[in-house]
C-alpha cells in the first residue's frame, strides 16, 4: 500500500502557530542534514512561546539550527493505514521466517 502524501516546506523565517502544537516537524540543518522534531507552545504569564524541540534537547532555533521546516503526517493516521506491518509481515534477517514468534533464536 501507498500512502501519497506532500510535504510543503517553508522558510525558517515563517514560525510556526500556536494551533499547530503537538505537530511533528521534519528541519533541515545545512550542516548536517535532516531532523525531526516536535512543535511545543510554553504558554505563561508573560504570553505564548513556540519553538520546535527534538525528542530530548535543546530547541531547534530559525535560522541558527534550521533553514526550512515541514509538518509530518499525523503519526496516528499512518499506524492505522499500516496496521499489520509490523513483525508477522516482516522476515526475520536470521531465520528467514515470517512469523518471527515461533523462532528458537527469539529471546
Amino acid at each position: 500500500m501507498i500512502v501519497p502524501t506532500d510535504l510543503i516546506f517553508r522558510p525558517a523565517s515563517e514560525l510556526p502557530t500556536e494551533n499547530l502544537d503537538g505537530r511533528s516537524v521534519i528541519v533541515l540543518n545545512p550542516c548536517d542534514g535532516w531532523h525531526i522534531g516536535e512543535i511545543r507552545v510554553i504558554k505563561d504569564e508573560d504570553g505564548c512561546y513556540i519553538g520546535v524541540y527534538p525528542w530530548m534537547g535543546d530547541e531547534m532555533t530559525p535560522h541558527d539550527f534550521y533553514v526550512t521546516w515541514a509538518l509530518l503526517p499525523d503519526n496516528d493516521d499512518l499506524i492505522d493505514e499500516f496496521e499489520g506491518e509490523q513483525s508477522n509481515s516482516r522476515h526475520c534477517c536470521v531465520c528467514k521466517l515470517r512469523d518471527h514468534s515461533t523462532a528458537e533464536h527469539k529471546s
